[in-house]
């Protein structure tokens, strides 16, 4: 007889237990989000479906790990912060050379950055679902630096197709590293603080 246990507990099902582990996956996403929680790992006889993007057409054993929203936040939060750790320092030595070497280069290195600073961008912007779901006492400070944030780097983007130095400088100092430096403290100071003392409180 097929089994389904979530965080080591076995589920009872009303009615037959579905055939279709992805219909198990479904059923159980739909209830636990009601517990404000979401499924991390779905092993399904010994291997974690997620990891192997596919789910078999039949199980005996489904085995699925959860955790709370706010324990998942924190962690995807955690874990862009430690990416971008340097990418602050290496933004204002990019900013001071801007306009003293050659495009090219300037245009390489960009792009370099920006592929640094994108899991930051989207993390910002993959809050919004959660900032719409709690209220977080921060939530209307991080929508105004999103917004910011989009709209600088729409402006750099713009300067790079122009091929104009001087925009491109006056860009990244005057607007997007007082924005990004303001969206890492709000983190720090705000955000990071927050999530834990839920989770500790959970």
């Amino acid at each position: 007889m097929s089994r389904v246990s979530v965080d080591g507990e076995e589920v009872n099902f009303e009615g037959e237990i579905p055939d279709d582990p992805s219909r198990i996956y479904e059923l159980l996403m739909g209830a636990l989000s009601e517990q404000s929680r979401v499924v991390v790992k779905f092993f399904v006889d010994g291997k974690d479906a997620l990891l192997d993007e596919g789910f078999p057409s039949r199980y005996q054993m489904i085995e699925a790990e959860s955790v709370t929203h706010d324990e998942l936040t924190l962690k995807v939060v955690i874990e862009s912060m430690n990416q971008v750790s340097e990418t602050e320092n290496q933004f204002d030595a990019y900013v001071a050379n801007v306009l003293s070497v050659a495009w090219s280069e300037v245009f390489k290195r960009m792009d370099e950055l920006i592929t640094k600073i994108q899991p930051f961008a989207e993390l910002i912007d993959n809050l919004a679902p959660y900032v719409d779901a709690y209220d977080p006492p921060w939530g209307g400070k991080l929508k105004e630096v999103s917004e910011k944030q989009n709209e600088s780097l729409g402006h750099i983007l713009n300067a790079f197709e122009q091929g104009n130095p001087a925009q491109l400088s006056d860009e990244l100092s005057v607007c997007f590293l007082p924005v990004f430096k303001r969206a890492r403290k709000l983190f720090s100071e705000d955000i990071i603080p927050y999530l834990k003392q839920r989770v500790e409180a959970e």
